[in-house]
Formats: C-alpha cells, sequence, structure tokens
C-alpha cells in the first residue's frame, strides 16, 4: 500500500525513502550501541547496573547490552536489595525490588 503510493509522485518516493533510511540508521545505531556496552569491562558493567538499581520497583536490562555472569548479577542485586528474573524468550533480565528478601532468582 505505502510503496504504492509513493510510487505514484517523486515527492511520496523521497519522503518514504528518506523515512525508512531514517528507521535503518535508528535500529543500526541502537544495535551498535548496544553491543559496544557489553565490551565494557566486567567491573564497569556491575557498577553500572548497581547505578540503575537505585530502589525502582522494577528495572529491565536487555541481555544484549550486559555481559556478567549470573552469579555476577545475582549479586549484584542481593547487595541492592532485587531479586532476578531471567527472561529467556524475551532476552532480557527484570530486576524486581524485594527489599526483605533479597537474592531470589525465578
Amino acid at each position: 500500500m505505502i510503496s504504492t503510493l509513493a510510487a505514484e509522485s517523486p515527492a511520496m518516493r523521497t519522503t518514504f525513502l528518506v523515512l525508512m533510511s531514517v528507521v535503518v540508521a535508528a535500529g543500526l545505531t541502537l544495535t551498535i550501541v548496544r553491543a559496544l556496552r557489553s565490551t565494557k569491562p566486567p567491573e564497569e558493567q556491575m557498577a553500572r547496573l548497581a547505578a540503575q538499581l537505585d530502589g525502582r520497583n522494577r528495572v529491565y536490562i536487555r541481555k544484549m547490552e550486559i555481559r556478567l555472569s549470573q552469579e555476577d548479577l545475582l549479586r549484584v542485586a542481593y547487595s541492592r536489595g532485587y531479586s532476578l528474573i531471567d527472561h529467556r524468550v524475551g532476552k532480557y533480565y527484570e530486576f524486581v525490588y524485594t527489599p526483605y528478601q533479597p537474592g531470589r532468582f525465578a
């Protein structure tokens, strides 16, 4: 439908190509940023994770952004009063604030 409309006029075609280019560039940029975050040293990744676990009820982190072992993730979560949920299908970690029973893994 959109490509049919874009083929009818040069202005629509140009607008369509520009918008699609922006979408592709944005997706590529996000992928590169996430990949670069995962190449940082483990100590820096743990410090960044600890900074994000600041008392909010839930914190979500994509697995692509962090390359720490599950033991390291649990250690940081426990020290901040959080429990860890590993979402394998969605490929992300969920940290749930549980101040009276930290360190649980689900």
